[in-house]
């Protein structure tokens, strides 16, 4: 499992293919390095100031500052060797992250101080989401969907028609959600994940990513600069135009029309016409970019060496 997830974080695909509805913008992005040791694997904001990001080594970083700053918080190695997926906090004190091994840490104190939670698996987690403080849900290798009502006091095993790695999961409400992964994989289920049922992606290659700005409107992005789009609420996916033949890592809108892709060589791409047209925005990196948050208030995409681009 741990060669399966560095082969797809460190991926390396050798050109960029740009097509007519790409240009470079003029957009200012930060470059921070609060770690060269470690890889940055996953970023949240709460709100304008506070921000987490996690990575190789049980890495933690906190930010009070709005990303200008980070620390480490703690590298609870007692309770978490390997590297850490993805981090969500629900209130600036409230807070998961998820490893390999079905691994999940949980903090009240904003990232002080970790407990265990029990997964009662032995898949990587590879990604989570929450709609409320107390409901979430976590998807991970070999097609394992867990779900939790009381903010992971107890993690129940959703029933998943698929045995294929999940990389990512997006819901919109308590009932309805998506998750991406291995060979095209798109579920959805609009029962809180009680059902999961396939939605066709018109593809094999595995899709990395995957969000939603309202019921209908989705994107999800993968490797070889797949990028695919719905209408629908996925009843029908549609390929976008390939503006890169990079691998796509992550993507992320901060409202209907204002969105981001991150993905390999320091490549970041930006629409503000809800997807139509996606430019290139120019950043002094060519570290492999890995995880995106975006709201109304600061953008912050981390990546491979420690990697953080800021911007508010």
């Amino acid at each position: 499992m741990l060669r399966f997830l560095q082969f797809f974080f460190f991926l390396n695909i050798t050109f960029l293919h740009l097509g007519c509805n790409i240009n470079e913008t003029k957009r200012n992005w930060r470059i921070i390095n609060a770690n060269k040791t470690s890889h940055l694997y996953g970023i949240h904001f709460f709100d304008k100031k506070h921000g987490w990001a996690v990575g190789s080594n049980s890495l933690i970083l906190k930010t009070d500052d709005g990303g200008l700053t980070w620390g480490t918080i703690s590298q609870p190695n007692a309770l978490f060797s390997g590297p850490i997926n993805k981090v969500y906090f629900s209130t600036k004190n409230h807070g998961w992250v998820i490893g390999l091994q079905g691994k999940i840490l949980y903090t009240t104190n904003g990232g002080r101080s970790w407990v265990k939670q029990n997964s009662n698996l032995q898949s990587g987690l590879l990604d989570l989401f929450f709609t409320s403080e107390s409901e979430g849900w976590i998807v991970g290798g070999n097609g394992k969907i867990l779900h939790t009502t009381n903010g992971g006091g107890q993690w129940k095993q959703q029933t998943g028609p698929t045995a294929e790695h999940l990389w990512s999961v997006h819901f919109v409400d308590s009932n309805n959600g998506w998750t991406v992964g291995k060979d095209g994989i798109i579920l959805h289920t609009n029962d809180g994940g009680n059902t999961w049922a396939h939605q066709d992606s018109g593809t094999d290659q595995t899709l990395l990513a995957c969000h939603f700005t309202k019921l209908q409107r989705g994107w999800v992005v993968g490797v070889n600069g797949l990028m695919l789009n719905t209408n629908d609420g996925g009843k029908n996916w549609f390929s976008q135009t390939h503006v890169t033949r990079k691998t796509l890592r992550d993507v992320m809108f901060s409202d209907s029309q204002n969105g981001w892709a991150v993905g390999e060589d320091g490549l970041i791409l930006f629409t503000n016409d809800g997807g139509q047209n996606w430019q290139v925005e120019p950043v002094k990196t060519i570290e492999h970019l890995l995880d995106v948050h975006v709201s109304k208030w600061i953008s912050c995409i981390v990546g491979a060496h420690g990697t953080i681009c800021i911007r508010s």
